[in-house]
């Protein structure tokens, strides 16, 4: 069943793309007649086959030139996204207004580049979230730092943590947590690279349970360098912080009924985890698992919140709907019966350095107690 499941997704994205390749070749044909439509199908087809491998070969590659494709390549796609959404916003236009193949030509590639550089713009752009959670059994209020998904690699790197450093520090949180995917390549797995050493001058204690990302660049590699960074690294275990009971679980299934591909290790589930700590009742518990998912699990447990992140509510629209669709708790606060959950837009990207539609986000989150 779940093979089956993964092999309708694979059909339903190869249609999808099929049909984009296919729209966006008439248009074309339509705006330069003297080029025939096989040549933009094909065309087409191979930038879109060439820039997709490419960015999966040197996703997690260690060569600058390597990188360069690897950035090259996202940046082409993102082009390609938002010209078929030019195009499409020109065509729903020119419904109203009857305008020649060439100004739709026009319209076309100036929104794609108006977007394009937003995009990007935004997606380097890390914007504060400041929200107000009740914690039942706290005596005294917390400013906490939520981190998630900053994706390291071939699109960021130490001026990054840099950036986020310099934020936390003017916010000055009494903690900060931090729920994974902090690298998504190994450029900066080299020999002395510093890419974490700016979170060494920080006052507050930063706790931190891996990704999906982290564990498909090498975990152990990842779990090094973050305890390099001073970094208090939660592997199914439970740390304290004053009052608080902070749980962090490894990136895993929910249960043993459950498919994910986001996850390689199988052996390991939140209910089963959950149930072997000693999660203590008469003390306020934070669960930090990178994906939304065990919720009925922690709930049960007696878990006052869950801070994750993973989804990027779809990072570029019209993902964003997508999104919603495939998470049941994708972007904000939510209320499960007595459980807080809040999901991060998340600082960083995946596959291209572009945002539409979102925004890349740390989260300053005051911990009060709940009358």
């Amino acid at each position: 069943m779940r093979n089956i499941t993964v092999i309708l997704i694979l059909l339903a994205l190869f249609a999808l793309i099929a049909g984009a390749i296919i729209y966006l070749s008439n248009r074309f044909a339509l705006f330069f007649p003297s080029v025939p439509k096989k040549t933009w199908l094909w065309g087409f087809s191979i930038l879109l086959v060439a820039t997709f491998t490419c960015a999966m070969i040197f996703v997690t590659t260690t060569n600058p030139i390597g990188r360069y494709f690897s950035i090259v390549a996202g940046i082409i796609c993102s082009i390609l996204i938002f010209l078929l959404l030019s195009v499409a916003i020109t065509d729903l236009i020119s419904l109203f207004f009857k305008f020649s193949p060439q100004i739709r030509c026009v319209i076309s590639l100036s929104l794609t580049l108006l977007l394009t550089t937003y995009g990007v713009w935004n997606a380097y752009s890390i914007k504060v979230k400041e929200i107000t959670i009740p914690i039942k059994g706290l005596t005294k209020e917390i400013r906490a730092i939520h981190l998630t998904d900053v994706h390291l690699g071939n699109l960021r790197g130490k001026k990054t943590v840099e950036q986020i450093v310099q934020k936390i520090d003017k916010l000055n949180p009494d903690v900060v947590f931090n729920t994974g995917d902090m690298f998504d390549g190994r450029m900066h797995f080299t020999n002395g690279n510093d890419v974490l050493s700016a979170f060494q001058t920080m006052r507050a204690p930063h706790y931190f349970v891996y990704g999906n990302h982290d564990q498909h660049v090498g975990v152990n590699e990842v779990i090094t360098r973050m305890k390099s960074g001073n970094i208090n690294v939660l592997l199914n275990e439970i740390a304290y912080f004053g009052e608080l009971q902070i749980i962090g679980l490894n990136n895993m299934l929910p249960d043993n009924h459950t498919f994910d591909p986001h996850t390689t290790d199988t052996s390991q589930t939140i209910e089963k985890t959950l149930n072997g700590l000693d999660i203590k009742e008469n003390l306020p518990a934070i669960v930090l698992h990178h994906r939304p998912d065990g919720v009925k699990y922690m709930q049960e447990e007696g878990v006052d919140l869950l801070l994750a992140g993973h989804t990027h509510a779809g990072q570029i629209f019209p993902f964003t709907f997508i999104a919603k669709l495939m998470f049941g708790y994708n972007s904000g606060l939510y209320q499960y019966e007595n459980m807080a959950i809040y999901v991060s837009e998340g600082i960083g990207t995946i596959f291209a350095p572009v945002r539409l539609g979102t925004r890349s986000e740390m989260t300053l989150m005051r911990l009060v107690p709940k009358e």
